[in-house]
């Protein structure tokens, strides 16, 4: 099993490399149409909610004791897989 430092590390890997993705994407935001740019837009924002609510289960957990430690993973899992299944939607939608 995984220490508490190593899965950390790993999580806030995929974080900053979901990161870089969020951001070129909003480079993209000029080369969408007029109409279609509302819509980027507030997916952009609803995508930066859902990683600024990663990094707080990460920070979270790096303060979790052990018994909470389980469950703060099990959650920061569940953002994460929001998050990755979001960003893939976004960007099939807007190819």
């Amino acid at each position: 099993m995984l220490k508490k430092d190593e899965v950390l590390a790993a999580m806030k890997k995929r974080m900053d490399e979901l990161s870089v993705e969020i951001d070129a994407l909003e480079t993209r935001a000029h080369e969408v149409t007029e109409e279609a740019r509302a819509t980027f837009q507030e997916q952009l924002v609803a995508l930066r909610v859902k990683r600024q609510e990663g990094e707080r289960k990460i920070e979270e957990m790096k303060s979790a004791t052990e018994s909470s430690w389980r469950r703060l993973k099990a959650e920061t899992d569940n953002v994460w897989d929001a998050l990755k299944d979001s960003l893939n939607t976004f960007k099939a939608h807007f190819k």
